[in-house]
């Protein structure tokens, strides 16, 4: 299994001869020569270990090179979300720690893509434990328990800052409730797609890549379904969106059961805090792989990633973590509490009616659940996309439409399942 803190060669290279200086110029105490190494894990922006005498930093980088989306790979996003809840975690009471939100320190965000080849930003290194197996097998059974906990209770306290609180420029993102999230998500991520599609392979003849398995059948379900779903927002309001929180995006204390960071923040939006959830709860949104899934995919047993596990209809007693409904009824309780701690303590709040309380079964969920797996068949989609273009920047991305196609079924069988057991009359 995967170490999401290995790191090794230099896969995506760097001008250190434009860089060092520049961050002694720009990052407080920076002081040169470089060391750099690149993380081996993920798939988007290439990240990088920069070790210097003093201290370790990290750098995130755009790809180099004409990009398929132009809303992709904003790490000036990423930036600006991190510096804002860095300073609303500086602006909390001493006796209200346990609101703040896990997030690395950032020092530098640089938009000259001559220093480095491509917009970047600088910062924190955290030293912890990064899980790619949300199975966490090397733990004991009640520690697993408690850091699935912490990461869906940590998740709460990302969703439950007031959008206020956060000073966020109005250009951050779309207003929520004028424009909700999932309809946005799915008209602005349905041209992707289709544009990720059209990307010649070289390697099949310069032939299109071609459409996400299940594209015809899902995509006016997915489009209906977005404005039903988009109800959840005006009745509970809107909140930070992480885009990608899942087990291996969080950094774990060296040796406790709790959150210490939240990284890969390149889709944070604002919007719906279902989006969210329904990630972190993908791996209990589809079965176990067959082996003839993990042939056609060229996966062994022993090299699946967290986006590989399948969970659904597993019980504890042979993976050892939660049962999904746990992890739903936490998410929930995490959610209520942090409502009524803000609406009594957030200067955005005085004067106004707290958000809406949740309540279980969530209303809404299977859908969120069907769109997040066809989401990740199109991020799968663009991997494919830019390994064809030579920008792809993890070590195994490769041109193949295997791995897009198998999580388009799976969304598929996920719509299937969802309106089998009913919950569209929970909408």
């Amino acid at each position: 299994m995967a170490d999401g803190t290995v790191v090794g060669a230099i896969r995506a290279p760097l001008d250190l001869s434009k860089l060092t200086p520049y961050l002694e110029q720009n990052v407080q105490g920076f002081k040169g020569p470089i060391e750099p190494k690149q993380f081996g894990f993920g798939q988007s922006n290439p990240t990088y270990l920069l070790e210097t005498p003093g201290k370790k930093y990290v750098l995130r980088r755009a790809p180099i090179g004409k990009l398929l989306s132009k809303t992709a790979h904003r790490v000036d996003r990423e930036f600006l979300i991190l510096q804002a809840l860095n300073r609303y975690n500086d602006r909390l009471p001493a006796d209200a720690a346990d609101r703040r939100v896990p997030v690395p320190e950032v020092y530098a965000l640089c938009m000259d893509p001559e220093v480095a080849g491509a917009p970047f930003y600088v910062m924190e290194y955290i030293k912890g434990r990064i899980f790619t197996d949300v199975r966490m097998q090397s733990l004991p059974r009640e520690e697993r328990d408690a850091c699935w906990h912490a990461a869906i209770a940590t998740l709460a306290k990302l969703a439950t800052v007031p959008i206020a609180d956060l000073q966020l420029d109005k250009s951050f993102a779309a207003d929520p409730l004028a424009k909700p999230y999932f309809p946005r998500q799915v008209k602005s991520l349905m041209k992707v797609s289709d544009a990720q599609a059209a990307t010649p392979v070289k390697t099949n003849g310069g032939k299109p890549l071609g459409d996400i398995e299940y594209s015809a059948e899902l995509r006016p379900y997915f489009e209906r379904g977005a404005q039903v779903v988009a109800r959840a927002e005006t009745v509970h309001g809107a909140s930070v969106v992480h885009g990608d929180y899942k087990i291996d995006n969080v950094i774990f204390h060296p040796t406790e059961p709790r959150v210490i960071g939240i990284l890969d923040w390149e889709l944070c939006t604002l919007g719906s805090p279902l989006a969210d959830l329904g990630n972190v709860l993908m791996p209990f949104s589809f079965k176990p792989m067959t082996r003839g899934d993990m042939d056609r995919l060229g996966l062994k047993p022993d090299g699946l990633t967290n986006l590989m596990i399948g969970l659904k209809g597993v019980p504890s007693s042979e993976t050892g973590i939660p049962q999904v409904a746990d992890i739903e009824h936490w998410w929930v309780d995490e959610m209520n509490k942090g409502y009524a701690w803000h609406a009594s303590n957030s200067p955005s709040m005085r004067g106004k009616k707290a958000p809406a309380r949740w309540s279980h079964p969530i209303a809404g969920l299977e859908w969120v659940r069907a769109w997040m797996l066809w989401r990740l068949a199109i991020i799968a989609q663009g991997i494919a996309a830019r390994a064809a273009l030579g920008q792809a920047s993890s070590a195994s991305a490769s041109p193949n439409r295997e791995r897009f196609d198998f999580f388009g079924r799976m969304a598929y069988r996920a719509k299937v399942d969802g309106e089998g057991e009913g919950t569209s009359a929970k909408l």
